[in-house]
């Protein structure tokens, strides 16, 4: 079984496909090719969750905010903030993707999105390109850490924890990270002398939130929607799909028809892989649970060392290993079922567990060889994806000491749920 997941792998295969060719493999290696029946059932059980209807709609939500021209709007509010601080434009980089990530909750769509409209502003103005790009790249991590995160609800859906409770955990974290690359991005433009641009005042900063506002409203519905008890997390993705139809289409007066049939094709395409995604992965769990692989490998782990944190350092090194070759579902996939026994053996709250996990998978997103957000970030540049990397590094290990910090502080995503949902 392994041989054959690092061959597929090593093939080049999309991860749904390295993932059933590997079950087919485990069930002819130990010789119970009649378990092959058990396939298209075990699927369809893993993609047959209520909860897992919140996908196409928050993804849709998002879509649909993306094609009516929202992203400007957003940029715009974040800039009269804090561009007049030296630097002006990577800080609206940085709070652009936090806030974008109220609409998107996707890394992809953030980079993709705000690398088209601030690369090119960021060069005009004297930026390293290289930077710029890379800046943009990882400050989209904080996408799928603000509500409505799609990782925090497959993680929801894979583990049974709740997804109102991972919603709203991912904010802190998403926060801190955005404060601390505020830093570091005001640093490098004040050693570099990156330009800063004029105070529009205080009616410059309502008028811009004004026109922000119905797209900022969108995550303080979804979580003060189920924090109330008006609807359940898959409930509020319908709400939001709605709401986003509704602002971009009456309020924003920016959707088209051709705009909502390219945002419908782009909902149906992304819903459709993490389905499959999602069905396989249930065919890997069924095979895990045979071999009684979670606690194999809790076991094997405590055999090692029973030192909470050295185990918590192994966990963290794993996942970002694997979250250099795959991506983030891939390796929420694979590593769930393991990782929830290991989370009980040391006595972690799921909730702690699960945005630790998802933050680990994020920074993947910015790590060669695959880092799928730095890919994007350099075509839109058009520069080689070694010189991004690069000038990215200081801002991973800025990530990766803000996970550390998770790791070690549970309150930090325990805190607010605790206080908004309870």
């Amino acid at each position: 079984m392994g041989l054959a997941f690092l061959g597929t792998l090593l093939m080049g295969l999309p991860i749904v496909f390295v993932l059933g060719i590997t079950g087919v493999a485990y069930f002819l290696a130990t010789d119970q090719p009649h378990l092959l029946l058990v396939v298209p059932q075990r699927m369809f059980a893993g993609m047959d969750q209520f909860v897992l209807l919140a996908v196409p709609l928050f993804v849709l939500a998002g879509n649909i905010m993306d094609v009516g021209g929202l992203t400007r709007r957003l940029l715009n509010f974040a800039n009269s903030i804090v561009g007049r601080f030296r630097g002006g434009v990577s800080l609206t980089a940085i709070w652009g993707s936090f806030l974008f990530g109220g609409v998107s909750g996707s890394a992809a769509a953030d980079a993709a999105a705000l690398g088209s409209v601030l690369i090119p502003d960021m060069k005009r103005q004297g930026y390293n390109v290289d930077y710029a790009a890379g800046l943009i790249g990882v400050s989209s991590v904080m996408a799928p850490l603000v509500p409505p995160s799609i990782a925090m609800i497959i993680y929801g859906a894979l583990s049974g924890t709740s997804i109102a409770r991972l919603l709203v955990a991912g904010l802190a974290p998403g926060f801190l990270l955005a404060t601390c690359l505020t830093a570091y991005a005001i640093w490098i433009a004040r050693r570099r002398g990156y330009p800063k641009f004029e105070s529009v005042g205080l009616h410059g900063i309502l008028a811009a939130a004004a026109e922000a506002l119905p797209v900022l409203l969108l995550p303080v519905i979804i979580v003060g929607g189920i924090r109330g008890g008006v609807f359940t997390a898959t409930e509020a993705a319908a709400v939001a799909a709605v709401y986003a139809l509704l602002v971009a289409g009456l309020y924003y007066r920016a959707l088209s028809w051709d705009y909502l049939r390219r945002a419908l094709v782009a909902t149906a395409v992304t819903t459709a892989s993490i389905y499959l995604l999602v069905g396989m992965a249930n065919i890997a769990a069924f095979i895990f649970a045979m071999e009684s692989l979670p606690q194999t490998v809790v076991d094997g782990l405590f055999g090692i060392t029973e030192n909470r944190f050295l185990v918590l350092l192994l966990v963290n090194l794993a996942l970002l290993v694997l979250g250099m070759f795959l991506d983030a579902v891939g390796v929420l996939i694979l590593t769930v079922p393991a990782l929830m026994g290991i989370g009980q053996a040391l006595g972690m709250d799921p909730v702690h567990l699960g945005v630790m996990v998802v933050f680990n998978v994020l920074v993947g997103f910015t790590t060669p060889p695959v880092g799928i957000c730095l890919f994007i970030v350099a075509g839109i540049a058009k520069r080689p994806m070694e010189r991004v990397a690069l000038q990215s590094l200081p801002m991973i290990g800025i990530a990766l000491l803000v996970l550390a910090a998770l790791a070690l502080v549970p309150q930090l995503a325990l805190f607010l749920p605790n206080l908004i949902v309870g």
